[in-house]
């Protein structure tokens, strides 16, 4: 029996050790409070989506650094290149931005108007109406690739000054059909969507660019991501440059002009030549155009590009009217009686170099940058991904040495509006920035195919 009162007793302190070692803790498990999405937090988060996106839709005012007034519509890319529309001072063009070159085209009323303004010499506007003209963006006033950047944009915008660490407001305006709020931010003013993911709407920013004779004042622009469509930007860019630009007039070198004859005009054809120089300092090509009327109708025109012609350099160039109208001219001026005056109006300029339009195909036809080949280089761009235990809250694009520290100032926008831990990770990097947004495009499309709408915290490329 003291045998077996032992062994209870030894056994009775083991159970009593075992039970002073627990880690129990008495009352109920509570919830981390997670407070409302702030100003500050939704306006990081929206303009760091701004400053990713692959190409941005801007429709609106701004006043030129020298005081005119011009309205624009144009899409820039996340590249620099830009290209659309402006009225300067009641008067529309065309414009391009590529390999940081200006490029307008305008009606003659245009180049009319403005050649005090351009200090280009286009008499009534005749020479260069209706064609592509190389510019310095200085002379306009404006730097288009320089302002409308959308990482420029973004920093110019810069962060909620008013209530920022207040709820995010429910006092809404009215942004063309769009319900937005209207936040103080250190360059003017940012209008987020009332919905999530607040994207920015519009913007009014009261100075940009870098350049002093360059700078924007008063920018008033509605904005729309066009990042899905960057391929397809580029492409069309690649074609512009190859179909249009590489005849483009380089409008602040002047050709001289010398004598002229026409020369062996007869039943089929009349030919027009005319002696011209290169005063430049620079070789270039020279493009000969000219207007022909016979009986003060218009018979057609001619035209004739040279080779790079030296400094200094002089020759003669010619073209002939070959057209139906001269041929019937010809034909009645030699069987009705009386005078049949005929002539030409030419012009000779010099063409400017044209971009680059492989480059740009090049980016019109990257693929999508592949995500099985997860690195991260520093180099290039990365793609990322925002989410939590819910999945997928966003897809982005950044620069690969500085793309954490613009996923890191989304996260609490994540966690604002979707009560949850959220967390990034990176996808994959690319050297080709197409080829990342491209990669975005499809990730989200995929989401969109599986879930029937775009990721909750997705601005760019989602559709719109």
């Amino acid at each position: 029996m003291a045998r077996r009162s032992r062994l209870i007793a030894v056994l009775a302190a083991g159970l009593l050790a075992v039970s002073a070692c627990t880690n129990e803790v008495s009352g109920s498990a509570s919830g981390v409070d997670i407070g409302p999405l702030t100003t500050a937090e939704a306006t990081a988060a929206a303009m760091s989506s701004f400053a990713e996106a692959a190409a941005v839709h801007y429709q609106g005012d701004l006043t030129a650094s020298d005081g005119a007034k011009l309205t624009v519509d144009v899409t820039a890319t996340g590249g620099g290149e830009v290209f659309g529309t402006v009225t300067v001072q009641g008067l529309g063009a065309t414009l391009a931005v590529l390999d940081k070159t200006l490029y307008l085209k305008g009606a003659p009323e245009f180049w009319a108007a403005l050649a005090t303004r351009f200090g280009v010499s286009s008499g009534n506007g005749t020479a260069l109406g209706n064609r592509w003209v190389k510019l310095p963006s200085v002379l306009l006033g404006v730097d288009f690739g320089d302002i409308f950047a959308p990482d420029v944009v973004a920093r110019t915008a810069g962060k909620a000054v008013r209530d920022a660490d207040k709820e995010l407001t429910t006092r809404t305006t009215t942004v063309g059909s769009v319900s937005a709020l209207e936040v103080p931010v250190d360059g003017g003013t940012a209008y987020l969507a009332k919905d999530a993911p607040h994207g920015v709407v519009s913007l009014a920013v009261d100075e940009i660019g870098t350049a002093q004779n360059a700078k924007a004042k008063d920018m008033r622009v509605a904005v729309t991501d066009v990042s899905a469509n960057v391929n397809q930007i580029y492409t069309d860019l690649a074609n512009l440059a190859k179909n249009e630009l590489g005849t483009a007039v380089d409008a602040l070198t002047s050709i001289t002009q010398g004598g002229n004859r026409f020369d062996a005009c007869g039943a089929a054809s009349c030919t027009v030549a005319v002696d011209v120089t290169n005063p430049s300092k620079k070789a270039v090509r020279i493009h000969l155009k000219a207007d022909w009327t016979g009986d003060n109708a218009s018979l057609g025109s001619c035209e004739q590009i040279s080779d790079p012609v030296a400094p200094g350099a002089s020759l003669s160039m010619s073209c002939a009217v070959t057209t139906p109208q001269w041929v019937s001219f010809y034909q009645r001026a030699n069987s009705v009686p009386g005078t049949h005056p005929y002539g030409a109006v030419w012009t000779a300029l010099a063409l400017a170099d044209p971009p680059d339009a492989t480059a740009l195909a090049t980016l019109g036809a990257a693929k999508p940058a592949d995500p099985k080949k997860k690195q991260d280089t520093g180099k290039g761009h990365t793609v990322y991904e925002i989410g939590n235990s819910a999945g997928v809250w966003k897809y982005g694009v950044a620069s690969a040495k500085y793309w954490r520290d613009s996923a890191k100032a989304q996260l609490r926008a994540c966690l604002g509006l979707t009560k949850a831990v959220c967390t990034y990770s990176l996808v994959t990097t690319s050297e080709n920035e197409v080829s990342a947004y491209a990669l975005v495009n499809q990730l989200v499309a995929a989401y969109v195919k599986d879930k029937g709408k775009c990721p909750a915290g997705q601005w760019t490329s989602c559709p719109k």
